[in-house]
């Protein structure tokens, strides 16, 4: 697209000139002499002298910075950096420094050197920094009325202003403010009530900053006196309405350097929280003035309505020794009457970290005098040493020697907050469950060996015996696993399952026993764990046999007791778990190998179930083709109506290492290779290995099959074990498990 400017930028010298004069930087021309050769309309303006004035004058004269004293050597730091940038202080005409940061451009044009500085006036950067750190620093420590009064005092000094004030609305209709905190030049004054109409506060009551840097009076006649004035509103955290402002004025101009809504509104956050904080506690006080008023009325009735009172009270000393309590605190706390004289309220706290904080903290506040207001203690009942929640409320007396305590009994509310938290992370496991996609939607079989291994199912079901399963890889252990649990009495509740054998060693104990925030690198959130999720139902331990040995110990534990610690807390969490677990590991070999202890063996294997391999249950391959063929001819778009006898016969021949998971995959791979409605014979069917002369299978051991097999997948994958084309996929075996069976087979490569 063509360029649609009529200036030569080029040529046109007056351009570059009117630019170079109207920038809103100061540009200054230096020689290596620090004389000053040329200024720009801004320089002047911020320095005060004229072009011909400051042409006449050398760099020292304007900036007496110590950066610049020793000329000679700045400007060789700036001849061999060619560019830096520093912050110093000019010289105004009329006397004055003021803030400026420099950027130092080395220039060599026709064999002189000259650099060209560009000024910018940072005053009002300067001010703004200074304003939120003297504020800040002063006010940091001081609430309510200390806060307002150091926030005025303080903003006087930073401004450089005469006043500075901060209201609240004195009405509802909000058409008067009184002043919270009012001074002059740090002298504070008597507080004042006034009417909006006529000022510029009714602006800023609009929720609008306002900024006026001379001639206030002239628009507001009745600011007499009043030359300048800047505010900013005043925000109610709870209710989002505006409930005052903070102002400064002074009976002379301010400069645009003094502008510092921004900065002012950061106070004005702090403000609202603080006026809101205020108006609680005088409303907590009044009604401390009328409980107090009633209970003066009669020493019987404040009797009857201290003992009687819904709400636990307790009169207790700085150390927490009970003084008294009512009926109500005695039974929400499980203390008998006869021991309040010698009952502390700190020991009931128990001995966990956030609990201990907490009460200290309570204490702390209480022992300095202040009210504290709706804090959630944890502590423990002391006739049974049950849990127990309070929202606690206290008020130090006067006299520094006692607090008079009330509070609420909010247990059932945390528990079922915690209950909720727990369906929350149980209801996300299930979801994540749901997703998965599981080998059958029901079990299939017509063997007889198969039936018996239900039948063990069935007479196990009811009872909460842990179940030990064992099986090659893909027999469908999960399957027997769901089965056990489908059918107890837990099948209501969930059943967690978690794979020993898939997760990196650091993070099997954080998923099975959950973690607190901040337990170890990376832990940025609390974790509920496998066996606090599984709390009243089932936890499934798939290839249990890979469990770390140092975590053994800690499920042993589990097992024996029904308690663990998540990582990070001491707390003891108890459990009601029903456990299955599963392995296709020898685990008499790994316990004489020491992978395995010998004492979690046995209270594992209390009933054992062995998932037979396919090989010993033939009869089920036709219905398990027909079934795979049903379950995934719809995702593949085919409709198979037939499936040969010869395909039937070859996969009957078949001795099925890989078990039920390799017929699967076998199933799906020859789907995608159909094109007919028939399932015909084709290369996709396994060859039958170790065949006689006469066409009859020979008789082989199970080993020798399996090593054939695997042999054969490992030829056809070039001897690649893992990933997405290695033997380990084809098999449907974990690449850990297939080298180790390799290894227990005697599987090498040929050198």
């Amino acid at each position: 697209m063509a360029k649609t400017s009529l200036l030569d930028f080029e040529k046109d010298l007056s351009l570059s000139q009117f630019t170079f004069e109207n920038l809103q930087e100061g540009v200054f021309w230096v020689n290596a002499n620090g004389e000053i050769l040329n200024v720009n309309n801004t320089a002047c303006l911020m320095t005060g002298y004229s072009k011909k004035e400051l042409l006449k004058m050398k760099v020292h004269d304007i900036n007496p910075s110590e950066i610049v004293m020793d000329f000679p050597e700045f400007w060789q730091r700036l001849k061999k950096e060619r560019k830096f940038r520093f912050e110093a202080k000019h010289k105004h005409k009329t006397g004055y420094l003021y803030d400026v940061e420099i950027t130092g451009n080395f220039i060599e044009y026709k064999g002189e050197e000259f650099t060209c500085s560009i000024v910018r006036d940072i005053r009002k950067r300067k001010m703004e920094e200074e304003l939120l750190r003297t504020v800040s620093e002063a006010t940091s420590n001081q609430v309510g009325y200390d806060y307002f009064k150091e926030l005025t005092k303080y903003i006087t000094l930073t401004l450089g202003v005469k006043y500075a004030l901060v209201t609240e609305c004195a009405n509802e209709a909000k058409t008067r403010l009184r002043t919270i905190s009012f001074v002059d030049n740090t002298t504070p004054l008597e507080n004042i009530e006034y009417d909006l109409e006529g000022t510029p506060c009714e602006i800023v009551m609009q929720g609008k900053d306002y900024f006026c840097a001379n001639e206030l009076e002239k628009a507001f006649p009745k600011e007499k006196g009043m030359q300048s004035y800047i505010a900013v509103p005043i925000y109610s955290p709870a209710s989002n309405e505006v409930v005052g402002h903070i102002a400064a004025l002074d009976n002379k101009p301010m400069n645009e350097s003094q502008n510092q809504t921004s900065i002012l509104k950061i106070f004005a956050a702090r403000a609202g929280s603080e006026i809101d904080r205020i108006k609680a506690e005088e409303k907590l006080r009044l009604a401390n003035i009328e409980l107090e008023k009633m209970l003066g009325e009669s020493e019987e009735r404040f009797r009857d309505l201290f003992e009687e009172a819904p709400i636990a009270y307790v009169h207790e000393g700085l150390d927490s020794k009970f003084i008294k309590a009512n009926r109500a605190a005695l039974r929400i706390l499980g203390v008998r009457p006869e021991d309040v004289p010698n009952t502390y309220g700190k020991t009931m706290a128990p001995d966990t970290p956030d609990a201990q904080r907490r009460m200290k903290e309570a204490f702390e506040s209480v022992g300095r005098g202040t009210d504290t207001s709706g804090v959630v203690l944890e502590m423990r009942r002391v006739d049974n040493g049950k849990p127990l929640w309070i929202q606690w409320w206290s008020n130090p007396d006067k006299g520094g020697e006692f607090t008079r305590t009330m509070f609420l009994d909010i247990t059932d509310k945390v528990l079922m907050e915690q209950e909720q938290a727990r369906l929350q992370a149980q209801n996300q496991y299930l979801q994540e469950e749901i997703k998965l996609t599981y080998n059958f939607e029901d079990i299939i079989s017509k063997s007889k060996d198969f039936h018996k291994v239900l039948q063990q199912i069935e007479k196990v079901a009811s009872t909460d015996a842990t179940v030990l399963i064992l099986g090659e890889s893909g027999t469908g252990k999960e399957l027997l696993a769901r089965a056990v649990h489908n059918i107890s009495n837990r099948s209501k509740r969930p059943l967690i399952k978690i794979n020993c054998a898939t997760l990196p060693a650091n993070l099997i104990e954080s998923e099975l026993f959950g973690h607190e925030r901040g337990a170890f690198t990376g832990a940025m959130e609390r974790k509920i764990g496998r066996f606090e999720l599984a709390d009243g139902g089932t936890i499934f331990l798939d290839e249990i046999g890979e469990l770390p040995v140092e975590l053994q110990a800690k499920l042993l534990r589990v097992l024996q007791e029904g308690e663990f610690e998540r990582l990070g807390n001491p707390k003891t969490i108890k459990v009601n778990v029903r456990l299955i677990a599963a392995t296709n590991r020898n685990l008499q070999q790994a316990i004489e190998k020491k992978e395995f202890r010998e004492d979690l063996f046995y209270r594992l294997n209390v009933f054992p179930i062995i998932s037979p391999p396919l090989r010993h249950r033939k009869e089920d391959i036709p219905l398990l083709i027909k079934h795979f063929v049903k379950k995934y001819e719809g995702k593949m778009a085919k409709d198979i109506k037939h499936i040969s006898d010869k395909v039937i016969n070859a996969l009957m021949q078949y001795d099925w290492p890989g078990n039920i998971r390799e017929l699967e995959n076998l199933i799906e791979r020859a789907l995608i290779l159909t094109n007919t409605n028939t399932l015909e014979y084709g290369d996709w069917i396994p060859a039958a290995k170790n065949t006689s002369s006469n066409g009859k299978a020979s008789l082989q051991k199970m080993e020798d099959v399996e090593k054939e097999h695997i042999i054969s997948v490992l030829n056809n994958t070039n001897w690649k074990v893992s990933g997405e084309k290695g033997a380990a996929k084809i098999l449907g075996l974990n690449p850990t498990t297939l080298e180790a069976r390799m290894k227990k087979l005697g599987i090498e490569r040929e050198k």
